[in-house]
């Protein structure tokens, strides 16, 4: 079975478990990231300094082309498209990435995913960096949480006395 590793805030979030992981993975490790093309130099870089060689993994699958002064929601729905063609294409049957847009399509589409649920502290910190950063999609998945109450989750269940 093939496996899909994103690298921003998943494989560089976490690096000594996917080391661990994908050392005894028994079928081909594909890095999939929304990194464009042209910036793959800068993944390949990046990895080895992370200690992944380039025996590590199969190959870098890298999103499209974009300019990052026009970035908006749309961005991601697009890219989700261009990731789930990708994850088909190459046979991918796990996927491991921290982006909503990414792994909702994925694992409505038959692929079996585990989102990585990255820190808060993590999450304050890139949101002041960049507010369309991939991993600040994520705050909003648990923020909700905190104002959840039995009669929101149920709306129909009998009165708790």
């Amino acid at each position: 079975m093939n496996i899909g590793i994103d690298f921003h805030d998943t494989l560089s979030y976490a690096p000594g478990f996917f080391m661990r992981l994908i050392s005894g993975w028994q079928g081909k490790v594909y890095i999939v990231t929304g990194t464009p093309p042209s910036k793959k130099a800068e993944v390949e870089r990046d990895l080895s300094d992370l200690g992944f060689g380039r025996d590590s993994y199969e190959e870098i699958l890298c999103g499209f082309e974009y300019d990052k002064h026009k970035l908006g929601l749309n961005h991601f729905e697009e890219m989700a498209k261009h990731k789930l063609k990708i994850l088909k294409q190459y046979d991918i049957g796990v996927l491991y990435d921290d982006n909503p847009y990414y792994v909702n399509l994925a694992k409505d589409n038959g692929i079996t995913v585990f989102q990585t649920i990255l820190a808060e502290e993590y999450l304050d910190e890139f949101a002041k960096k960049d507010p369309f950063f991939t991993c600040n999609l994520q705050k909003n998945q648990f923020d909700y949480l905190i104002k959840l109450t039995d009669k929101k989750m149920c709306k129909d269940c009998p009165e708790k006395t």
